[in-house]
């Protein structure tokens, strides 16, 4: 298999469509995801040859620095791990009284997210674990203005690490050897979970925890318990 990273992509857009399919209370939280998410597709460079070295549809990875499968990879962990906490344990999102200015607050963790994983790399730290740091350490402060999604955050990176980790071994079934091929040595966490680098399944259960929060934290969202008439 030529495109090791569009087929990953793909896979990774699957958890979110079915989601999509059946969850409709929540599609307006997946749809805001998707769009904050977005950015973050071209921080590929930092990633590439660095971290891994796929090949990618047109060469846009060296042409642009990104590539199309950026796109679709992080708007399908986006939308599955946004949902992920509130599918698994039947709740849904409900807006909180008082008036906030959502996107300016969106835009706002975002560029801080941002400037945080740029912070350490520039004093070495690698970028797998830059970017982890950076998304757990923001929201590890927006979560001191709203501890009642302390909870809902850990258990939405514990369950988005698990699908994570069950779509990286279909991705493994589908294309053998791919992470002894495409992916480089870790350097800090050299251990694999049934194959998987353990740095992969770090960065799934960072995505869970700030995919879990921030948009509840930025919207003036809150998880409620589901009732028969929510997810329609």
């Amino acid at each position: 298999m030529t495109y090791e990273f569009l087929v990953l992509a793909l896979l990774f857009l699957i958890p979110g469509a079915l989601v999509w399919l059946v969850r409709a209370d929540l599609r307006g939280l997946m749809g805001r995801v998707a769009l904050c998410s977005l950015p973050f597709a071209a921080t590929e460079w930092l990633f590439y040859p660095e971290y891994w070295a796929p090949r990618f549809l047109f060469d846009l990875a060296d042409r642009l620095g990104f590539g199309i499968e950026d796109v679709l990879f992080v708007v399908g962990l986006g939308a599955f791990s946004c949902s992920a906490y509130a599918v698994v344990f039947r709740r849904t999102v409900v807006s909180q009284s008082g008036g906030v200015r959502p996107w300016p607050r969106a835009v706002g963790a975002i560029v801080l997210v941002l400037a945080v994983a740029g912070l350490l790399l520039a004093v070495g730290v690698p970028i797998l674990y830059a970017s982890v740091l950076a998304m757990v350490g923001v929201v590890v402060g927006l979560l001191v203005t709203r501890p009642d999604l302390v909870a809902p955050s850990l258990w939405g990176a514990l369950v988005s690490a698990a699908i994570y980790l069950g779509l990286c071994l279909v991705f493994e079934w589908l294309v053998p050897g791919v992470f002894e091929r495409t992916w480089r040595p870790s350097l800090l966490l050299r251990g694999r979970l049934l194959g998987v680098p353990l740095d992969e399944l770090l960065y799934g259960w960072g995505s869970g925890f700030a995919a879990t929060a921030f948009p509840a934290w930025a919207f003036g969202l809150r998880f409620v318990p589901l009732t028969a008439t929510d997810s329609r």
